[in-house]
């Protein structure tokens, strides 16, 4: 009996160093970003009924390295959107910022990512909030 429980504990140590040590690796590692999810954004009551995209940006950059496809804004949120391109992001190594943009109104608000907040450790669903947006970004790590 005693065997059995000392073979546990080894496993349990085992998974958890290797656990540890496969979380750890994703420093080094670009995030491709496939979807996000727009959870909620305030709406304003002047804003009127429109297409709804996101767009990504690399620092402050005013070029968008990939946007989202259309969503009408009369529908419920949550929304998963695809990201075209689908981006390759360093995202320990370089700031990125996600902006909510209608087609009538154009900007509406921001999201900055901040990778100090997150320890990210397999696929990725990690929520970015803005003052009055809140979004999902969504991918995996190559």
């Amino acid at each position: 009996m005693k065997t059995n429980s000392t073979k546990k504990i080894i496993s349990f140590f085992l998974v958890s160093a290797l656990f540890f040590l496969f979380s750890c690796q994703n420093d080094d590692r670009t995030f491709q970003l496939n979807t996000v999810k727009l959870e909620q954004f305030e709406k304003e009551k002047s804003l009127p009924e429109q297409k709804l995209f996101i767009k990504v940006f690399k620092e402050e950059s005013k070029i968008s390295i990939a946007e989202t496809e259309l969503y009408p804004s009369d529908l419920p949120l949550p929304a998963t959107l695809k990201m075209y391109p689908s981006p390759e992001m360093n995202l320990y190594g370089t700031s990125y910022h996600l902006e909510l943009w209608g087609n009538i109104t154009g900007y509406i608000d921001r999201c900055s990512v901040h990778m100090d907040d997150y320890k990210i450790i397999f696929p990725i669903d990690m929520e970015v909030k803005g003052e009055h947006l809140e979004i999902s970004m969504q991918g995996s790590w190559k």
